[in-house]
């Protein structure tokens, strides 16, 4: 099946049209002399009913009809125009003049906060800043508790990470990128997801599935992609403040200017502390880490539309510290006669990053880019007696050129990139240490037939310096039966470097001793890479119900690994192995969501997902822990006609999951074999006044409505430096129910 897939992959790659067309753009001459395309024109021949419509830019592609010269040329708002086509026109170039002065519009669309896109061949879902004001929203974990296609939940008990996971996989299997650059790699993976504050991010695009090979290697169970605000456009001033029970409180201030007519600048900042430190489950230890972040980004954007150059640049600091584990003066702690198990973490990361781009005036849809970063990110914990330090420095390039075959219908990407990724670690006395260079090619093939065919092939060749030349192909095709209804399939490889503490950071706040089963020491940590194959499909339906929007989606994904590193924390509950796969592992996940509108402004989302994630350990087959088999989900979102009162509240059904065996402990720190099914609710209410060029928001929430919480999430938490303790094993909220308040104030 892999070899027929790679031949259809090279033949969708070669492939052009084979009969004449004419080819061109329709477009107006503005008042300061630049050439804007017109969307929407109508081309048809005299007499004849061959005919095209423009796309987003004015480029066309019609079939040529021998003998027939004359082409008309019409849109809305513009003049008529015949013009005549010699045989031997390459490209045409057609003008029309506006026939008509409108008055100022006001053009109001009405959004839900998440998009579908129905045109592209990779679905699609774009959260925009109504989905994210749902929610606290504090950072980017917390932007998806109202998305159904991602759980998020805590890693431990102790630490307050949280953690995603995506088709029945952890959050480290999805490709998170910042701007469709590298973000969530290396020392990032486990508290990358609390650095990105909720204020700072203009929109989100969640794609499931392996993604574009432009992006890179490392995509396994989809992409996802955090836009942050930008320097051209939004608020001049964005100003929000958050505080919740726990006495957690945040401050985030968007500030954005144009220095010039051509330059322009955002200053992104946010600063939060947790100050609090609470035990409401009376086992000892604070249910949150106290602590507090800093966090920095300056951007610039300059724009030379007369010359085709753009960029994007900048720098960004961060420095985050928690502190977590037992406090004196705890209900059964007594710091005068025992030592305290503490729970001590810092991260400290900049960067730097440059986006160019030339796009070429003499040919339509051709441009080239360049992007380029570099990182340097200093991580640092400890885990009672257990400590951990890691550095990371990390220099990426990716360099795009993007072209037409024969037509705009056929659109081509290729280029090169390079990543140098050196991470030093240590673990008590033992150190790692992996230096990771990586070149590559890649090229991308789309054809576009109208609104009815889409498709998307693209190849990787890449060298990396440990496991030599390999290959990622990838293709995504989408149907329409009709306007309204879209099918889809996916299907391509991945492979990524395992970052055993860093993906597994949660089994630090354990007594398991760590085995690592090496079998190439020349390999980081003696192991291979994960490889695996991903295959999807997707259908899209949308029809109006009492003359209102709704739709229905379904999506299957397979991920099927042929090589993995497997973590095993079964066999032995006082140690976690990790080994090369021998034997299968898969995960098999089934999602169908139903969205409608029954009345005006009010929207309910409904979602209902299957997953089945099994790999082979040791001896046996075994369901991946910590996983629910069955998720289900429902939101509703209310605003009033003069969308000043906003009304949100979700409610989610958290089936069980199977836990780590325990069997071999002691009975009182024995665990069940699987965890009890759950419900959590969240909801918020948002007050929204505006004025001429200023908006204030009022919101109050609260998570976890229904105060649900994991009884004894610390396995031995009376005896925390004993063999037995295990801060690892949460399936379920630890906290209990959350209210929490905030403000936000905007200037246009």
């Amino acid at each position: 099946m892999r070899s027929v897939f790679y031949w259809l992959l090279l033949l969708c790659i070669s492939s052009n049209t084979a009969f004449s067309q004419v080819r061109g753009k329709v477009a107006e001459i503005t008042e300061k002399g630049d050439t804007l395309g017109i969307p929407g024109a109508l081309l048809s021949w005299k007499s004849s009913t061959l005919s095209a419509v423009t796309d987003s830019q004015g480029l066309f592609s019609i079939p040529a009809e021998p003998g027939n010269t004359s082409l008309f040329v019409s849109a809305i708002s513009f003049d008529k125009k015949e013009i005549k086509v010699r045989e031997n026109d390459a490209f045409v170039l057609v003008l029309l003049k506006s026939n008509a002065t409108l008055n100022e519009v006001e053009v109001v669309h009405y959004t839900t906060g998440t998009e579908i896109s129905y045109l592209k061949p990779i679905k699609t879902e774009i959260l925009n800043e109504r989905a994210l004001m749902k929610a606290a929203c504090c950072n980017l974990s917390e932007s998806f508790e109202t998305n159904p296609s991602i759980d998020v939940n805590f890693t431990d008990a102790v630490t307050g990470t949280k953690q995603i996971q995506m088709l029945g996989l952890s959050g480290q299997y999805a490709q998170i990128t910042k701007e469709n650059m590298p973000y969530m790699r290396g020392l990032a993976n486990n508290y990358g997801l609390g650095f990105i504050p909720g204020t700072w991010i203009q929109s989100i695009q969640l794609s499931k599935g392996v993604g574009s090979v432009i992006n890179g290697y490392e995509s396994f169970t989809g992409q996802i992609n955090t836009e942050l605000q930008s320097p051209e456009k939004g608020d001049r001033l964005h100003f929000n403040a958050y505080l919740n029970e726990n006495a957690r409180n945040e401050y985030n201030l968007n500030l954005r200017q144009k220095l010039s007519p051509t330059l322009s600048t955002a200053l992104l900042s946010h600063v939060s502390f947790n100050p609090l430190v609470q035990d409401l489950n009376d086992d000892g230890f604070a249910d949150i880490p106290t602590g507090k972040q800093y966090n920095f980004i300056n951007k610039y954007s300059l724009q030379l539309p007369n010359t085709g150059f753009e960029a994007q640049f900048g720098g960004a600091y961060l420095k985050d510290n928690r502190n977590g584990g037992q406090f004196a003066g705890l209900k059964g702690v007594d710091g005068d006669s025992l030592p305290l198990y503490k729970i001590f973490i810092e991260n400290e990361k900049w960067e730097v990053y440059s986006k160019t781009g030339y796009i070429f005036k003499n040919r339509p849809a051709t441009s080239m880019g360049l992007q380029l970063s570099y990182l340097e990110h200093n991580q640092s914990g400890q885990y009672g007696n257990r400590m951990y330090n890691g550095k990371e420095n990390t220099f990426y390039a990716n360099g795009i050129f993007e072209t037409y075959l024969g037509s705009t219908n056929n659109n081509i990407r290729s280029g090169i990139s390079y990543l140098d990724d050196l991470i030093d670690e240590r673990i008590d006395s033992a150190a790692f240490k992996r230096h990771e260079k990586v070149v590559g090619w890649f090229g991308e093939f789309a054809h576009n037939r109208g609104e009815k065919f889409n498709l998307v092939a693209g190849l990787r060749a890449d060298y990396h310096n440990y496991y030599g030349l390999f290959f990622t192909p990838r293709l995504h095709m989408r149907y329409a039966f009709t306007p309204n209804s879209i099918f889809r399939i996916s299907a391509g490889r991945a492979l990524r470097t395992a970052s055993l503490f860093t993906d597994n950071a949660s089994l630090l706040a354990t007594s398991r001793t760590w085995i690592i089963e090496s079998n190439n020491n020349a390999l980081p940590y003696g192991l291979n890479p994960e490889i695996a194959w991903n295959y999807g499909l997707n259908f899209t339906q949308r029809f109006k119900i009492n003359y209102r929007e709704a739709y229905i989606t379904l999506d299957v994904y397979r991920t099927d690994f042929s090589q993995q590193v497997i973590v095993d924390v079964d066999q032995n509950p006082q140690q976690v192995k990790f080994f090369n796969l021998n034997g299968p592992s898969y995960s098999n996940t089934m999602q169908f969501e139903f969205n409608f509108e029954p009345r005006k402004r009010l929207n309910i989302k409904t979602a209902y997902r299957f997953v089945d994630t099994r790999s082979k350990f040791t001896m046996e087959i075994l369901e991946k822990s910590l996983v629910a088999r069955h998720r289900a989900f429902i939101n509703f979102s209310y605003e009033t006609r003069r969308k000043n009162w906003l009304f949100d509240f979700t409610t989610q059904y958290n089936g069980s999951k199977r836990l780590p065996d325990t069997e071999t402990n002691p009975a009182e720190y024995q665990r069940e074999s699987r965890s009890p099914d759950f419900f959590n609710v969240l909801g918020q209410i948002t007050y929204l006044k505006k004025f001429e060029k200023q908006e204030l928001h009022v919101y109050l929430g609260v998570e976890n409505l229904l105060n649900y919480k994991q009884n004894n999430p610390i396995v031995s938490a009376n005896n925390p430096f004993g063999a037995y303790f295990d801060a690892s094993m949460v399936w379920g909220p630890i906290y209990g129910r959350m209210l929490y308040a905030g403000l936000r104030f905007k200037i246009k």
